[in-house]
């Protein structure tokens, strides 16, 4: 059984490194799809390319997180690409725990199931705090689909951005599905600057045009920004990053326990 990653890209040359550091060590097959880049995004995925079997498109969007983008079809164009038996669609700023490594060739092939359902970390602030689910705001820990059989008519939704999944006969919680105990951590708002260009829509850190640094305090009423601190055990991967940020000595606990 073989899988295909699937990755929309614009400006992320903060992700790429650990993304695709990690995706190279389990996926057979990567097709990412760049929207008009004006960073080193496209140098260091070709970097990648010569040892791995990446397939890198250019296809330019306009500018992100806007009605410019056509994100759902940017999305399908990869799914029809893909030869894999199986297809992730995992985003430049997610990175899988190595634990996938070692329990997806199984499941891949024993699975009744054609959609894999995992636990997401969204670190908020930095590698050692989870934004969680609060009243009004539930999106933030919950089980996410994010890899399914190839050839079940499974597509993206017609929507410019942050389009969603359906099966080919209704919504896509309605296929057989198995959850896999494999954390995805998504990044995003732990690592470089912590907010990408025009991707504060919500105002949760009150940089509505683009300028400054997040305000991580800022309250706008509408929902409680909720915190927990994070309790597992970072990726292995992560461990460059974490020495950035000033915790060595936490690195060092969490080595002794592998």
């Amino acid at each position: 059984m073989s899988l295909t990653v699937i990755t929309p890209v614009l400006n992320e040359q903060t992700f790429l490194p650990l993304f695709l550091q990690s995706v190279t060590s389990f996926a057979d097959e990567i097709i990412i799809v760049d929207g008009g880049s004006t960073d080193s995004s496209v140098d260091i995925i070709q970097s990648f390319a010569g040892k791995h079997n990446i397939r890198l498109f250019v296809k330019k969007q306009g500018m992100a997180y806007s009605d410019e983008w056509n994100e759902s079809e940017v999305r399908n164009f990869m799914i029809d690409e893909a030869r894999g038996d199986w297809i992730a669609n995992i985003d430049a700023d997610e990175i899988f725990d190595e634990g996938l490594n070692e329990i997806l060739p199984v499941k891949m092939k024993q699975a009744a199931a054609d959609v894999f359902l995992f636990p997401i970390v969204n670190f908020w602030r930095d590698l050692w705090t989870v934004r969680v689910n609060a009243p009004n705001d539930e999106r933030w820990s919950n089980d996410i689909v994010r890899m399914w059989r190839n050839g079940k008519g499974i597509r993206y939704r017609d929507q410019k951005h942050h389009c969603t999944l359906r099966g080919e006969k209704g919504d896509i919680w309605t296929l057989p599905s198995e959850r896999l105990n494999v954390p995805l951590y998504h990044c995003h708002y732990a690592l470089g600057k912590k907010i990408k260009f025009n991707d504060n829509r919500r105002g949760d850190v009150n940089l509505i045009d683009n300028s400054g640094a997040p305000d991580w305090s800022f309250r706008h009423g509408e929902y409680e920004v909720r915190t927990v601190p994070f309790s597992g055990k970072h990726p292995r991967i992560l461990y460059p990053y974490l020495r950035i940020q000033g915790e060595t000595d936490v690195i060092e606990r969490q080595v002794e326990r592998l």
